[in-house]
């Protein structure tokens, strides 16, 4: 039962829509409703960051970052990159299992920053870090089975990568990663097989320590990666600047546009024990079958100030774009909304998902929009209490991991998988839901 917190929540929530407010537009449509959910991984933790795919044939992915000791692998670092299926459309679950148990390496070996996507045929992909470098498996039987892992930073100066970006189209494969202030993408066109790598900036101190955060390939196979610039990198005290970066001839050549410059930096959460620029700026992309491209990102309107999470629309490849709005309904205020997640969909279509402390817990909600972000439906908040100690009716505790995933399958069915936590240092869970 929800509580009388949360009641009054969605009713505040529903007077905004009724009576407008500084956030985005609603047209009262009606939202999907969502599976309860179900624990990903191991019930006891330690899982990480998660992401999803899914593929309309009932095949669901999720992989992420487990800490701690692996049952049954003596020989898998911590993190380690695990991985699950479902054959039904997100009812069942495979038991987790590593996506390679011998990590790269020696000593200090991790693997973490999972990414997950599948093709049209059905092919799955993952690239994550392990240990200095980022890496690709593909699976040609629906996640049963993983081929050797591919390192995608080829002909790169060996260092250690960093927040790993994947977006597929076919056989095109492309990763995007970062070294210090250093942004690549790595391109394959034989399905993850081989890659080669372009280093994006060429002048660093022009954008700052690059983070990506998502990518996607339009129908005419023109892929996009959205990624900040971080000023003052050492407490990430300065501002930040989103960038879109377009190749329209496979990943030789890479254009780069600024959306926004000068974002102020994200609030302090040392009080949950945050690593750096835990709460900064982040930015997600994504596209429709118009090819519409559209950004999500996290950024208040001033230092250190409460993040909003914006929305922008671009249907002229990037060149212009629509002026920013606050996707979730309760506006500008004292909540710290954070993490997006979008995914295109049919034409004009667009669905997205955040998590925000409105209620005085943390909650992941969702909203979709029929008119390429005109208007939107009303929210849902997808997580639930049960009965897990960082659990409330109110929601839950902190965020765990500074991405999670959403995934669009080919029959409309909307797929979720974020975490949830005490706190920055856990232990935590992966959760799993479906429209």
């Amino acid at each position: 039962m929800r509580s009388l917190v949360l009641f009054l929540g969605a009713l505040a929530v529903g007077l905004v829509l009724v009576l407008g407010s500084s956030g985005a537009p609603a047209a009262g449509g009606r939202a999907p409703s969502f599976s309860t959910p179900v624990v990903i991984g191991y019930p006891e933790g330690d899982d990480w960051e998660p992401d999803v795919a899914a593929d309309g044939r009932g095949n669901v992915y999720v992989a992420w970052a487990h800490f701690g000791e692996v049952p049954g692998c003596d020989t898998c670092s911590s993190p380690a990159a695990l991985f699950q299926a479902s054959h039904d459309g997100g009812t069942t679950w495979s038991a987790p299992r590593p996506l390679n148990p011998h990590p790269r390496g020696a000593g200090d070996t991790y693997q973490i920053d999972l990414q997950v996507a599948v093709n049209d045929a059905g092919v799955v992909f993952v690239a994550y870090m392990d240990s200095k470098d980022t890496v690709v498996q593909r699976s040609d039987d629906f996640g049963e089975t993983f081929g050797g892992q591919v390192v995608v930073n080829v002909g790169v100066k060996k260092s250690w990568t960093d927040k790993v970006g994947l977006a597929v189209q076919d056989d095109d494969v492309y990763v995007a990663f970062s070294i210090a202030q250093r942004f690549f993408v790595s391109a394959s066109h034989d399905g993850g097989r081989t890659f080669a790598t372009t280093q994006i900036n060429s002048k660093s101190s022009t954008f700052g320590w690059t983070l990506t955060s998502g990518g996607a390939v339009d129908s005419k196979g023109v892929v996009y990666f959205s990624w900040v610039g971080v000023h003052q990198s050492g407490n990430a005290l300065g501002p930040q600047d989103l960038f879109v970066t377009k190749s329209v001839d496979g990943g030789r050549t890479w254009t780069v546009s600024m959306i926004e410059k000068g974002i102020p930096p994200g609030p302090d959460c040392s009080e949950f024990f945050c690593a750096w620029d835990f709460w900064g700026p982040q930015a997600v992309l994504s596209i429709d079958d118009a090819d519409t491209v559209y950004v999500a990102y996290n950024a208040g309107v001033e230092r250190r100030g409460p993040p909003a999470v914006w929305f922008r629309a671009s249907r002229d490849g990037g060149a212009t774009w629509t002026d920013r709005v606050p996707v979730h309904a309760d506006g500008l205020g004292d909540a710290i909304h954070l993490f997006p997640a979008i995914e295109g969909g049919a034409a004009g279509r667009v669905h997205v998902s955040w998590m925000d402390n409105r209620l005085g817990k943390f909650n992941t909600w969702y909203r979709s929009s029929t008119d390429g972000g005109a208007t939107w439906s009303s929210e849902i908040r997808v997580n639930d209490d049960l009965g897990y100690p960082y659990q409330t009716e109110d929601g839950f505790d902190f965020t765990y991991g500074d991405y999670y995933g959403i995934a669009l399958d080919a029959k409309g069915k909307v797929h979720l998988a974020w975490g949830e936590a005490p706190d920055y240092v856990g232990p935590g869970n992966v959760w799993y839901a479906h429209s």
